[in-house]
């Protein structure tokens, strides 16, 4: 019959609305934690939250790792007031094509759209440029050779090896702001290298003295796992050497990031000299959201006495 609502398809239209509704509120709950948004929300207004710099006056930001790749999920991160998305390629099912729907919610809603590529080959920098999004974190980078290659793709020839398609791309209006794009394209990106290895650690001054690395990431868990703590974050061995990775970003001043960890909220992060914390994660908070829910209901139902 034309124009007939299969019941398959209202119950799946309830459980996106009820899934969304469970993020969004517990986003929500955690942006309007007074104690800590004051701490970590800039003054800049919600369509143009500004980012930090490596400089005396540093602004802290908050960010949200984003894994569900539903635009609805990205405008959510950015209307609850994170400054950053992290949209993760590493480890989501995703193609390329589905990251670019999620940049743009990301960006329409006030925050700012970085992008963990799934490996560290040069060239995903330049497709992600052109794509428009604000930065990329590039994953397991060791070796000051390696930085120096992402960097490089980071910036257009003759100078880097970036492949020039400005004339037609997003982060250029598809050619109608080329000029300006070609004029700021580089000072608008930020270029996040991840130091999450033994190797990296005993390479991490090189590394972040190169030119064109803006953000060092510290990856708390693959860390942790590489010096022979798997899954501890937390182990007095992964905080000694993180101390030793923020000296060293410290010293050749870079910008700090990193993620919670059981042990290590947001608060003390910010506290200790991080400028980006991602303290959000839209799994792992929809999981707690659900799962309280969920607990709630079924210690509900055990106290109703039978008919």
């Amino acid at each position: 019959m034309p124009g007939r609502i299969e019941k398959s398809h209202v119950q799946s239209i309830i459980a996106l609305g009820l899934k969304l509704g469970y993020l969004s509120q517990f986003i929500k709950n955690c942006c309007e934690n007074k104690s800590l948004s004051q701490k970590i929300r800039t003054s800049a207004p919600a369509t143009k939250r500004a980012a930090p710099r490596a400089s005396n006056n540093r602004s802290p930001a908050c960010g949200c790792w984003i894994n569900i790749f539903d635009p609805l999920v990205g405008e959510l991160v950015g209307l609850c007031g994170y400054d950053y998305a992290l949209i993760d390629m590493e480890h989501s099912p995703v193609t390329t094509e589905s990251v670019l729907p999620v940049i743009r919610a990301v960006q329409s809603s006030g925050s700012k759209a970085l992008v963990r590529v799934p490996d560290k080959q040069p060239r995903w920098i330049g497709r992600l440029m052109d794509m428009g999004a604000d930065g990329v974190m590039v994953p397991m980078v060791n070796t000051a050779s390696e930085a120096h290659q992402l960097a490089d793709s980071a910036i257009y020839a003759p100078a880097g090896t970036r492949g020039m398609a400005a004339g037609i791309v997003r982060a250029s209006g598809y050619g109608v702001s080329t000029d300006d794009y070609l004029e700021n394209y580089r000072k608008d990106f930020m270029l996040m290298i991840q130091i999450e290895s033994q190797e990296a650690l005993s390479n991490v001054d090189d590394i972040a003295a190169v030119d064109g690395v803006d953000c060092v990431f510290i990856g708390p868990f693959d860390l942790a796992g590489s010096l022979g703590n798997c899954a501890q974050p937390d182990h007095k061995d992964t905080r000694a050497a993180i101390r030793s990775i923020m000296s060293a970003a410290t010293r050749n001043k870079k910008l700090l990031s990193t993620l919670i960890t059981p042990r290590q909220g947001a608060r003390k992060l910010l506290n200790a000299g991080f400028d980006i914390v991602f303290s959000g994660m839209d799994v792992a908070m929809l999981k707690e959201a659900l799962q309280k829910d969920a607990s709630q209901c079924r210690a509900l139902i055990s106290q109703m006495k039978p008919n």
